[in-house]
């Protein structure tokens, strides 16, 4: 006959190992920069990122790299998935047109988030590096974005004044012409 001791074992040891196959915590985000990121997009290709930068038609961020043909390539499309809900946009919206009405008034800021999600990207590196718009390009509007994020969610939004910033919310595209 077997004891109650020896049973509770026996089940507690099951329920352990169905856990270990089935309940997998989820994996982990990688976080970084956005101008860490553009340095080899494909590095961290159909990986879990968060990236911070400012939410400006995509995700961007100013950085302090140059190309020989013009700025580095610091910036992704933003895309929505299965498990992005409808508030994580209306949340991104809010907050653009907060920006707007303070562009509206004269005041120059910029609006930074933290965009959790898969990354999709070439996945092969050129020799140029993030610079090469061929090898990089091809996700977003006319496939202009050298890579795209599959957005999960969105965190610490942020409106930051910023009199020297490049981004403009004066002026916001709404749809077609």
């Amino acid at each position: 006959m077997v004891s109650n001791c020896h049973m509770r074992l026996f089940f507690g040891a099951l329920a352990i190992a169905g856990v270990a196959a089935c309940g997998r915590p989820p994996a982990r985000f990688i976080s970084m920069s956005l101008c860490d990121l553009s340095a080899d997009f494909s590095a961290y290709r159909n990986r879990r990122v968060a990236i911070r930068g400012v939410f400006f038609d995509g995700l961007r961020q100013q950085c302090p790299q140059s190309c020989a043909t013009g700025s580095w390539p610091s910036f992704v499309d933003l895309v929505g998935s299965d498990v992005t809900g409808e508030a994580v946009w209306a949340t991104l919206d809010q907050a653009e047109r907060t920006a707007e009405r303070e562009a509206s008034r004269g005041r120059r800021v910029e609006v930074w988030v933290t965009v959790q999600g898969i990354l999709r990207a070439s996945d092969r590196r050129s020799p140029a590096g993030p610079c090469d718009r061929v090898v990089n390009g091809g996700f977003g509007h006319l496939a202009s974005f050298p890579a795209q994020i599959v957005v999960e969610r969105v965190d610490d939004i942020q409106i930051v004044p910023n009199a020297g910033s490049p981004y403009d919310y004066s002026r916001p595209y709404r749809g077609a012409l």
